[in-house]
């Protein structure tokens, strides 16, 4: 009783006492100047109601289950009145309160109005609030004259809306009282951060002016090592691998070196892969066939060749056939390690299919001492493959119209027949990875008959269903043949033709592709 007396004498000596509602609050008298303090410790008075057609105050908590539970509530109310030329402001009320966790408690939620801290309570206590979360609204002249819940703001919204007076209103309202001692909430922001950047590994190099097929791996000593090839055409006599790094720590493409050159036999389609033993291998199609070649043929002539490093990529072996007869094999996707240790390299047969796109695997588990042939896929070529959580592999492969899908449940040995996919394949090279967090993203031209734009879609039930591709690269041009993996540190690296100009490479977050747009 006391404390109900002394409330009442408190808010009679600011003169505003008029109408005490069931909760406490004055309504229909003017609230005067309301001195705030923001989180960063400025003092703010309010007083510019004439610049509003009302003013909402919401009296909150960054530490109680009814502010939280409403959190969603109050960004579409925000959204509701700021439309209508309204001003909704939010005051923090309770001495624990700071104002580094009020100011993240907001950022988390999607705030984008004025909000307060309220020590000691006063402007709780000026608007007669008693709880939190709770509602009032101020009309353009300064009265106040709506208290109660937040979803009770509502009515006098929609009153205003209509031209109508707003009608004096009070309601009670039972959430959590002022005062009482909260612990910490733990905040986490569902915006996230984006991180994107990109760049062309080179803008031209002397003699080789058309560049296709990257391949990318993360050497043993954090560097990022790329490798393509260059000539003066597709399966020109002068194309060769060329090698660039990405030294740890710098933004900085070193300049391309010459990694492969067999006149005569021009290096084709590579691959890039580091084994568990820390070397580096380079894996490629060596074309045999007879000179002269037409242009961009040559494919189903090729034989596997191979080489190592185990410094990082700095000095290599000397190159090696893979097995005494792989004519038609071509590698282009990037390895996978199954949980178990065995690494498979895809790999296409372009010889051997009978006029069917032929596809399969080399696998080893002994990083590459001993490798065997596993697994046949037919109709579809250079597949890219993820292990998911059940331990069943999922292949990607290339051909027009659309991409098929395999699976298989013995490590690859065996594969389901590849059906087709709803994503569109213009005959272009694709790419596909596992995230650390079991989603997967893929990257492909999601045209009928144009390599541009390139697309990258995400799933979240292991391929079962894709959201909507987003254009990584568009104008016109090629960008094709992509390669993409996330490096332990957790970000995700991408790289594709640029034009056959050049290789261009990306690095970004999964946030990148999820969170279009922050609350402004």
């Amino acid at each position: 009783m006391i404390r109900f007396l002394l409330a009442i004498l408190f808010m009679a000596l600011l003169g505003n006492l008029d109408l005490l509602a069931q909760d406490g609050s004055i309504v229909g008298k003017p609230m005067g100047t309301i001195e705030l303090t923001s989180p960063e410790g400025l003092r703010v008075s309010m007083n510019n109601y004439m610049e509003h057609r009302a003013t909402a105050v919401l009296v909150l908590s960054s530490r109680d289950k009814g502010t939280e539970t409403a959190a969603e509530e109050i960004v579409a109310l925000n959204d509701k009145i700021t439309d209508r030329g309204m001003l909704l402001i939010a005051v923090f009320s309770g001495d624990e309160l700071t104002g580094d966790e009020v100011r993240r408690y907001c950022q988390s939620h999607g705030f984008n109005f004025p909000v307060y801290l309220d020590p000691g309570g006063k402007v709780a206590g000026r608007l007669g609030a008693q709880v939190t979360p709770s509602a009032f609204l101020i009309d353009h002249t300064g009265k106040l004259v709506f208290s109660g819940s937040i979803d009770g703001l509502s009515a006098p919204v929609a009153a205003l809306d209509r031209g109508a007076d707003l009608p004096h209103s009070e309601a009670a309202v039972t959430e959590t009282p002022i005062g009482t001692l909260l612990p910490k909430r733990a905040i986490t922001d569902p915006y996230g951060g984006i991180e994107f950047s990109s760049e062309l590994i080179f803008s031209k190099i002397d003699g080789y002016p058309v560049h296709h097929c990257s391949s990318i791996t993360l050497a043993p000593n954090g560097d990022l090592l790329v490798s393509w090839y260059g000539g003066s055409y597709e399966s020109s006599e002068d194309q060769v691998l060329f090698l660039s790094r990405l030294t740890k720590g710098t933004r900085v493409w070193s300049k391309p070196e010459i990694l492969v050159r067999s006149p005569g036999r021009p290096p084709g389609n590579a691959v890039l892969f580091t084994t568990a033993d820390k070397r580096v291998w380079l894996v490629w199609g060596r074309m045999e066939g007879t000179q002269p070649m037409l242009r961009g043929t040559g494919w189903d002539a090729c034989s596997l060749f191979f080489r190592t490093s185990k410094d990082s990529g700095i000095t290599w072996t000397e190159d090696k056939p893979f097995f005494h007869d792989t004519l038609g094999w071509l590698p282009r996707n990037l390895t996978i390690t199954l949980t178990d240790g065995t690494l498979l390299l895809p790999l296409s047969d372009e010889r051997n299919g009978n006029g069917v796109d032929l596809s399969f695997f080399l696998a080893t588990k002994d990083n590459g001492a001993t490798w065997f042939r596993s697994g046949i896929m037919r109709g579809g070529e250079q597949p890219t493959i993820v292990q998911r959580a059940d331990g069943s592999l999922l292949a990607y492969l290339r051909v027009r119209p659309n991409i098929v899908a395999a699976e298989s449940r013995d490590s690859g040995a065996t594969w389901s027949t590849p059906a087709a996919t709803k994503l569109n394949n213009p005959n272009a090279g694709i790419s596909m990875c596992r995230l650390k967090n079991g989603h997967l993203l893929l990257v492909f031209n999601d045209q009928d008959d144009s390599r541009s734009p390139l697309h990258i879609a995400r799933s979240t039930d292991e391929g079962r269903t894709w959201s909507e591709p987003l254009i990584v690269e568009t104008n016109p041009g090629e960008y094709s043949y992509p390669s993409i993996f996330q490096a332990p540190d957790g970000k995700i690296h991408l790289i594709y033709t640029f034009r056959r100009y050049s290789i261009k490479h990306v690095e970004m977050n999964e946030d990148w592709l999820t969170q279009m747009e922050r609350p402004d």
